[in-house]
């Protein structure tokens, strides 16, 4: 019965369009949750391509550079019979004129290269011997065949090749070309920048923010051990800072970008490891005021398609405010339309529920006297009936009508007759407890049905009901009386049973002079 009652009820309503709004709701927050992802993902991913693009447009332009360097100033027939000679003496002396010839012959264009942004002039005998470095001339006779894939790469197929790789001395993204003469190879020459010029190619573009990683792995295996002070220990795990690259003369300050390093290194760590190209954003606070920061990670890698190294773009991202806000807006507009179809769904079934309990009120309640009719009594009885059957639970009937009632209408007319039916329903509803079910039997016969009511219980009431109707005015019927019969269920009882016995007590007290009570006990 309670549930019944529970299902029945505007808190069942009220709970099942709540429900109905939290089921929903977390659909529209899974839904914006993945549509956001989607899109910012997407932005993300088209912002990575963007910067490998910038990237490598930049390092064409400074390859094309280099091979315009080369063609003009080093491809030279004096160069090349320098060479040439060198290939053939073994005699240091020799070596060592030749090398001072061939330095001060390009000194001028070398310091013209590094105007261009070169760092390293080197030219390599066959076999990847170093014959001299402009950068460090006093650095020679090393061979590099096992430290430089690239030299070693030109050696073997004679053409050039243009990588990023790591040296003994400096890393750089590099341009190595074979030297002939004569139809004779010669060695390779190499040209090469460091990271440095490339960020000033990508800042000319471009008011951002870069920084290169270079890895700790490749760099203390290739290096002298004395050129290892060229780099110093980054945020991220298994990679360095080259120190040569890093400049305050970008759009964030090299403070700033450590501390969004710091901040950033745990979450990247593993797709570093990786060698993933990626892009993700950044938001603090305490960093330039909570600001979006998109951070883009471009591998660099070697001639072996190694990620060696890392160029990590750093900007200023206006758009990820407007993609995030949409998304923001997208779930608020969202959960408030689902509050409003909440809201008209909860408006509908209380709509329908009134309706409903407008139409039962109809079937079970009698239109004149507003109390229970003969349907909706049968329908308590029934259902006290199961109960006492189940549960044991008791209660008592009181069955009464209005003595005379007859007279009152031939007397009076059928208006003061209802409005005696009416006076007489108010009074008795005032006078019984909430839980009692009280209704009109028909004409002027009226039944109270009494939950948890022993049959002495149900007297007094039936007794009082009596008093109090006897000591009342009825318009111009003036005073009325009522007869009492009154009943408690037994085991053996059915409703017919039940009503037939408290039928015939009301019957009695016809007999007994009206205007009395007759139950069990005193049948």
């Amino acid at each position: 019965m309670f549930l019944k009652n529970f299902f029945s009820s505007y808190k069942f309503i009220l709970l099942s369009v709540v429900v109905f709004f939290l089921v929903f709701e977390t659909i529209v927050v899974v839904g914006a949750y993945y549509s956001r992802e989607s899109d910012l993902n997407d932005y993300l991913h088209t912002e990575t391509i963007d910067s490998q693009i910038h990237t490598r447009i930049a390092l064409l332009q400074m390859n094309r550079i280099a091979k315009i360097l080369f063609d003009a100033y080093v491809n030279r027939p004096e160069v090349r019979k320098i060479m040439y000679a060198a290939n053939h003496t073994k005699d240091k002396q020799k070596l060592a004129i030749l090398r001072e010839k061939l330095y001060l012959l390009l000194e001028p264009e070398y310091e013209y290269f590094k105007k261009n942004g070169v760092r390293q002039l080197h030219f390599h005998l066959p076999k990847a011997v170093s014959f001299l470095r402009f950068h460090k001339p006093k650095k020679f006779g090393d061979s590099l065949w096992n430290i430089r894939e690239s030299i070693k790469y030109v050696n073997k197929h004679l053409t050039q090749i243009s990588c990023y790789e790591e040296g003994r001395i400096f890393n750089g993204f590099r341009n190595v070309f074979p030297l002939f003469y004569k139809n004779q190879f010669l060695g390779t020459v190499e040209i090469s920048y460091s990271f440095l010029t490339l960020q000033k190619e990508l800042l000319a573009v471009d008011s951002s923010s870069y920084m290169f990683l270079v890895s700790k792995k490749v760099a203390t295996k290739k290096l002298f051990k004395a050129e290892l002070s060229h780099y110093e220990e980054s945020q991220f795990k298994n990679f360095f800072y080259d120190k040569g690259t890093l400049q305050n003369v970008m759009e964030l300050s090299l403070d700033k970008i450590f501390a969004i390093n710091k901040e950033i290194a745990p979450k990247v760590q593993q797709r570093l490891a990786k060698g993933e190209i990626f892009s993700i954003y950044f938001s603090d606070k305490n960093i330039y005021y909570g600001e979006r920061i998109l951070i883009s990670f471009i591998p660099v890698k070697n001639i072996d398609d190694q990620t060696v190294a890392y160029i990590i773009h750093y900007k200023f991202d206006k758009f990820l405010d407007l993609l995030l806000h949409k998304t923001n807006m997208l779930f608020a507009i969202l959960t408030l339309l689902m509050l409003l179809i909440s809201l008209m769904v909860m408006l509908y079934l209380i709509y329908y529920k009134k309706k409903q309990e407008f139409i039962e009120a109809q079937a079970t309640h009698d239109a004149l006297t507003k109390i229970y009719n003969r349907y909706g009594l049968n329908n308590i009885l029934k259902q006290k009936m199961q109960e006492y059957q189940r549960y044991q639970k008791e209660f008592s009937i009181i069955f009464f009508d209005i003595d005379f009632f007859k007279k009152v209408n031939d007397t009076y007319g059928h208006d003061v007759g209802d409005y005696v039916l009416e006076s007489l329903a108010d009074i008795v509803s005032s006078e019984i407890r909430s839980s009692d079910a009280f209704g009109r039997w028909g004409g002027e016969e009226f039944i109270i049905i009494l939950p948890e009511t022993s049959l002495k219980q149900a007297m007094n009431v039936a007794e009082k009901l009596r008093k109090t109707v006897e000591k009342e005015m009825f318009g111009s019927a003036k005073k009325i009386t009522c007869s009492f019969g009154v009943t408690t269920v037994r085991d053996t009882d059915n409703i017919t049973t039940l009503l037939k016995r408290v039928d015939e007590y009301l019957y009695k007290a016809k007999e007994n002079g009206r205007n009395s009570v007759v139950s069990d006990k005193t049948a």
